[in-house]
């Protein structure tokens, strides 16, 4: 969806062997973000051990989305719970795969390319 000449952060929720997946399309800024930190805080409270985040179809993330990945990244971390972020799109210069890498988040944030890989499966 296209509000105001930009697209829409889109958020879906669903699960896979019980885990929540949140997916997100589109562009993560500004007020947008406040979407899926909404759904990251509703699955922390509920107590969900591992939570995976979608960015496969994310075009654009400013800071202030990376910020709340790598908050929630954290009080799960201290909580003895997982974020695992699915970035399951191949092309290397796709700005969340270069973003990641740049800022050396690639090295901290727990990045699977394939959804198996949260479970250890080889390809389900």
């Amino acid at each position: 969806m296209e509000i105001g000449g930009r697209m829409a952060l889109e958020v879906k929720v669903r699960k896979k062997n019980g885990t929540p997946i949140i997916a997100l399309g589109g562009r993560a800024i500004g007020s947008d973000v406040e979407k899926f930190a909404k759904k990251l805080e509703s699955l922390y409270k509920n107590g969900s051990k591992t939570i995976i985040l979608d960015l496969s179809e994310v075009s654009f993330l400013d800071s202030q989305g990376l910020g709340k990945i790598v908050y929630y990244y954290h009080i799960m971390e201290k909580a003895g719970r997982s974020l695992v972020i699915l970035n399951a799109n191949p092309d290397p210069q796709m700005f969340v795969r270069r973003l990641f890498s740049l800022t050396n988040l690639d090295r901290v944030l727990k990045i699977v390319d394939d959804i198996n890989q949260v479970w250890g499966e080889e390809n389900a």
